[in-house]
């Protein structure tokens, strides 16, 4: 735990007793976070599971007979067809399901609060304090702009590059009898 300190402001001190009051729920939350990420993994192990018992099959009616015989249920049937006529599709590009919607919900409310945290800490600091810190924010986040700046100014180049080579030799098809 971090150290107390000694603040001239009651008003910075609530400020930064709410940014412990979030550090303390997002401990939690972030455990929360981990468990529904091992349970997604568990439903992507099944779901390989699944692909791989019904890609066992050969054809439809091998799952057919399968079930006619007992040895899959009713839900096993319906499920082995899918996977089998769409293949790794099937498994790809599922609907969400409810872990991964929690876990996508999670996610964004954990963002929203260590953003709330941040705030707190920065409202806690003095008028003076906070200038530093803008700037301070401001020179980190100038050299990743211009980095990206000159990636997409590199990226729009090679594009025009490659399309300059199409119309060239679009023009060299069309000059050709």
């Amino acid at each position: 735990m971090k150290r107390p300190q000694k603040y001239l402001s009651s008003e910075a001190h609530g400020y930064l007793q709410e940014a412990e009051a979030c550090s303390l729920i997002l401990k939690d939350l972030e455990r929360i976070s981990a468990k529904l990420q091992r349970r997604i993994d568990k439903e992507v192990a099944a779901r390989q599971a699944d692909f791989e018992a019904a890609m066992q099959y050969h054809s439809e009616a091998e799952i057919q007979d399968a079930y006619g015989w007992e040895f899959i249920t009713e839900a096993q049937y319906h499920a082995y067809l899918d996977l089998f006529r769409r293949g790794r599709e099937a498994i790809e590009n599922h609907p969400p399901t409810i872990s991964e919607m929690a876990l996508a919900i999670m996610r964004k409310v954990i963002r929203d609060l260590e953003a709330d945290k941040r705030e707190c800490e920065f409202s806690a600091l003095t008028p003076e304090q906070q200038v530093v810190e803008l700037q301070r924010a401001e020179q980190a986040r100038r050299p990743r702009a211009d980095d990206a700046r000159k990636e997409w100014k590199a990226h729009i180049a090679q594009l025009r590059e490659k399309q300059g080579r199409v119309l060239k030799s679009e023009d060299l098809e069309a000059s050709q009898p």
